[in-house]
């Protein structure tokens, strides 16, 4: 078991798709999970969907964390995928992810978490909400990915109104549906 909790947007199938689409162009194996958890197991223990992560705490502070959530009453988030960069990561790496334009409703969310679980990696004001797409050592294979899908790209609206809290990396703990209906 975990000893990390990851609260993430939960996209719909229909919603997500659009992602999905856009890796279609990539014909090698991805992996969203950053070095430095079990680097031998990278590939394998990606089981986490495309999402934006909210926030990231300690295993113990899990019932706290579903308790905030399931009380959380605010409007659908719709996000603006405006591009595809690439940005340092742990361990030498380089993480290459969908950017989004800046959001008022995504940084509301997260502040609710940071408030009660003040982590600066955390803090809404300079968090760069991203979309993982693939995390590697290697620069220029992921600047190679990045061209590869800059080629087709043009920006799209994703929206979501559920969550889902995870143990990192690893199985969901739950999907929380705190948000109203689209």
């Amino acid at each position: 078991m975990s000893k990390r909790i990851t609260l993430i947007s939960f996209i719909e199938k229909n919603e997500i798709s659009r992602v999905e689409q856009l890796m279609s162009n990539i014909t090698e194996n991805t992996c969203k999970v950053p070095y430095g958890i079990n680097d031998e197991k990278r590939y394998e223990i990606d089981n986490l969907p495309y999402h934006f992560t909210i926030f990231a705490t300690n295993k113990e502070n899990q019932d706290k964390v579903l308790e905030i959530a399931e009380s959380i009453n605010i409007d659908k988030i719709q996000l603006k995928v405006n591009d595809i960069k690439i940005m340092n990561a742990k361990y030498d790496s380089y993480c290459l992810y969908l950017s989004i334009e800046e959001n008022q409703q995504i940084k509301e969310l997260q502040r609710i978490f940071y408030k009660e679980f003040p982590k600066e990696k955390y803090n809404p004001d300079d968090f760069i909400f991203h979309m993982t797409l693939h995390i590697d050592k290697d620069y220029n294979k992921v600047l190679n990915l990045q061209k590869i899908l800059k080629e087709n790209f043009n920006p799209f609206f994703l929206k979501f109104n559920t969550l889902a809290l995870y143990d990192y990396p690893g199985e969901m703990i739950e999907l929380i549906n705190p948000l109203h209906k689209f």
